[in-house]
């Protein structure tokens, strides 16, 4: 794949974008189910989810956040198995900058957030899962971190899971990596959003601006 740069005057449409949400949309377009047999994320959820609109932490949810911590703070290690904060903390660099923020561009989408930890050539995200198969991440759209992160001369990104009995590694390098199915869910819901604007209170995901000669990523 190349990536080719083009310098853009005029004003449009940008679009500010997080890979949770773009997650989210993945899910609502597959009408992927959870254990019993219901649709995770359906047309109401996926609003809610652009609207932000608070709901309660799950316990799946708050036992992700304590194994960061317990990773990176070193709290509450007790809570899990023997061994596995020692193990994850050994694929992590033993030096590394936290809650870093990134963020990259795809034509007139900017998207942004924070990984974990970004080290001298490393950047990682920790992750927790009731179950694990391999490549579960080949797809999630903080992968697009990478396009973000090159800029600090790190091509490499590494998702650090556990489903509380073991612990496992998926890494992915920018030169290897296809982002073509992420740059195509982008449009996707940039499509969306339009047709539901009405419904989207949450009006900071739209930006007009004129781009001021920045720098545009197009595939």
């Amino acid at each position: 794949m190349s990536l080719a740069y083009k310098s853009d005057n005029s004003p449009r449409m940008l679009y500010r974008l997080y890979p949770t949400l773009l997650n989210s949309f993945s899910l609502y377009l597959q009408q992927s189910r959870d254990s019993a047999g219901k649709i995770i994320v359906d047309e109401i959820e996926m609003i809610e989810r652009i609207n932000r609109v608070k709901k309660p932490t799950t316990k799946a949810q708050q036992k992700g956040m304590d194994f960061e911590r317990a990773v990176i703070l070193g709290e509450d290690e007790e809570l899990f198995a023997e061994g596995i904060i020692d193990q994850a903390r050994a694929l992590i660099p033993e030096k590394y900058k936290t809650q870093y923020y990134v963020e990259s561009r795809y034509k007139n989408a900017l998207i942004y957030g924070y990984v974990d930890g970004v080290g001298d050539q490393i950047a990682f995200d920790l992750k927790s899962t009731s179950f694990y198969e391999p490549g579960r991440f080949a797809k999630n759209h903080q992968n697009l971190y990478l396009l973000g992160l090159q800029k600090l001369g790190i091509e490499q990104l590494d998702y650090v899971i556990t489903d509380f009995k073991a612990v496992y590694k998926e890494t992915y390098y920018l030169n290897q990596y296809d982002f073509s199915p992420l740059y195509d869910q982008i449009e996707q819901f940039q499509a969306f959003l339009e047709e539901n604007k009405k419904f989207i209170r949450d009006k900071k995901i739209f930006d007009r601006k004129s781009n001021d000669n920045q720098l545009s990523l197009f595939e």
